[in-house]
């Protein structure tokens, strides 16, 4: 499983001609929303299920590689000193929302052994099967009205396209690099690859302690996640190694 993502930037006039100040402190981390509408999702308002959280960035920090730095289209057509002015007016006044969601489970996304692919050893490799379904593609285009609303509404004006339909709006599967799954735990071995102790139920010894075990995947970082699994799973391997089970 994979991470919904969707982003919109926008300008905030209120923020033009700010003094000039050194943000350097502040680095290159955002403002974080968790998710908000549980209320509305338990109601049936939401065509999507589970939720996203939106990241929120901005400032005066050092400009990334390009020409101007993205001014050029609000400068007015200045040269010169009054260029320098229209920078000077304009910079520091652009905020971008992100959106981080998480993507449901289906049953078109799945791992399985290459029937006709071998490595060097003559072993199948593998070959993963994946798409967005209709839970993530509403998502984001959910993601990508609200940005506009914040930016709208403190008063701002939107600078990049509002895709309605979420399959422009949604970015691309394995950009957000937070993907998880393959080898899922579960209480039913018929159903899943590993039991809740990450351990494979066709082969007792063999224990899977990464992202692989996770079934789904929150709109958070799974490393935490992974790490604590680690633990647990070790723990039960320390305790059944000791009664001799493995």
């Amino acid at each position: 499983m994979d991470t919904v993502g969707a982003g919109v930037s926008g300008q905030i006039p209120a923020l033009e001609n700010l003094p000039p100040m050194n943000e350097d402190g502040a680095s290159g981390m955002h403002l974080y929303q968790p998710w908000w509408l549980y209320k509305q999702q338990k109601a049936g308002k939401l065509n999507f299920a589970r939720g996203y959280h939106i990241e929120m960035s901005g400032g005066r920090g050092m400009p990334g590689a390009g020409a101007f730095g993205g001014l050029q289209s609000f400068t007015e057509g200045a040269y010169g000193a009054d260029f320098k002015q229209a920078c000077r007016r304009y910079y520091g006044t652009f905020v971008h929302f992100a959106g981080r969601g998480e993507m449901i489970p289906n049953e078109n996304s799945y791992a399985e052994l290459d029937p006709t692919v071998v490595d060097q050893w003559g072993i199948p490799v593998l070959k993963f099967h994946w798409q967005w379904s209709e839970h993530e593609i509403n998502q984001a285009a959910h993601m990508q009205k609200t940005f506009a609303d914040i930016i709208t509404g403190m008063g701002g004006k939107v600078t990049s396209n509002i895709e309605t339909d979420g399959r422009k709006a949604i970015a691309s599967g394995g950009s957000i690099i937070h993907e998880v799954g393959g080898t899922i735990m579960g209480a039913d071995r018929r159903k899943s690859v590993l039991n809740q102790h990450c351990q494979a139920w066709d082969v007792p010894n063999l224990f899977v302690a990464d992202g692989a075990p996770f079934a789904s995947n929150a709109d958070k970082n799974p490393t935490l996640t992974i790490l604590a699994l680690a633990w647990r799973t070790s723990d039960y391997i320390v305790e059944q190694f000791k009664q001799r089970n493995i």
